[in-house]
C-alpha cells in the first residue's frame, strides 16, 4: 500500500497526517514590499489568516508548483516560477532578480534550508507566519511493513519517525533534496524529479 505522509490528501493513495500547521499573528504593510519570496503555499495562507490587504504587483518569487499556485489563486499577477525547487538552489537562482527590490519572505519557524542566510546582501525582511506542530498519533495507525511511503518535507519525517519509528521494510518517496537528506538515516529514498506530489506517486507507483 501506499502512503502519503502528508497535511494535503491525494485521492490516488491513503493519506497519514502526522504534524499540523498553527499559523501566526503578524501586521505587514505589503504596500511598503518590491518582492515577495513564497516557499510554501502556507505562507499566502498566513497572510489571509491575517487578513493582511494584498499588494498584487508584487513581484512573486515562489518555488514549486503548489506555491505559485498558491500564489495565483490569491490574484497575484507576477510571479517568477523558480527553476530550482531545493532551498538554497532557489536562493541563488533568485538573487539576481531582488538585488535591488526591497523584499519580504513569509517563512515557517523551523527550516531545513538557510534562504534568508543566502539573501543577507539585500533588503530582506523575514516574518515568521506559521510553523509545523506534531501529532501524537495511536500506534495502530503505523503503515504495515513492506508500504511505501511518499514524504513531502522534513518535518513529516520527524513526525513520522517520532510517531513510529522505521521499518526496514519500508520503501520511501522524497519529493526534494531536504526531503531526501532527512530520510537517509533511516532508508535509501527514490527521489521525485520534479517537486510534484504527483510526480511522487508516480514514482512510488514504479517501485511497490
Amino acid at each position: 500500500m501506499i502512503y502519503l505522509v502528508s497535511n494535503t490528501p491525494n485521492s490516488q493513495v491513503k493519506n497519514l497526517k502526522v504534524c499540523q500547521i498553527e499559523f501566526f499573528k503578524f501586521n505587514v504593510d505589503l504596500g511598503e514590499f518590491e518582492a515577495l519570496i513564497i516557499t510554501s503555499k502556507n505562507a499566502i495562507k498566513a497572510i489571509l489568516n491575517n487578513k493582511i490587504k494584498l499588494n498584487l504587483d508584487l513581484d512573486v518569487f515562489a518555488i514549486g508548483e503548489a506555491s505559485a499556485k498558491a500564489c495565483k489563486e490569491a490574484g497575484f499577477k507576477n510571479i517568477y516560477i523558480a527553476k530550482n525547487s531545493h532551498g538554497i538552489e532557489f536562493a541563488q537562482e533568485i538573487l539576481p532578480f531582488l538585488k535591488d527590490k526591497k523584499t519580504l519572505f513569509i517563512k515557517a519557524k523551523e527550516t531545513v534550508s538557510d534562504i534568508a542566510g543566502k539573501l543577507n546582501d539585500i533588503n530582506l525582511t523575514s516574518i515568521i507566519g506559521y510553523e509545523n506542530r506534531y501529532l501524537n498519533l495511536e500506534p495502530n495507525l503505523a503503515p504495515p511493513p513492506h508500504s511505501t511511503l511518499i514524504f513531502t518535507s522534513p518535518s513529516n519525517v520527524k513526525g513520522f519517525i517520532k510517531n513510529f519509528g522505521w521499518d526496514k521494510s519500508y520503501k520511501a518517496v522524497s519529493i526534494g533534496n531536504a526531503t531526501y537528506e532527512a530520510l537517509k538515516p533511516y532508508s535509501n529514498s527514490k527521489k521525485s524529479k520534479k517537486q510534484d506530489i504527483n510526480e511522487c506517486i508516480k514514482l512510488a507507483l514504479s517501485i511497490v
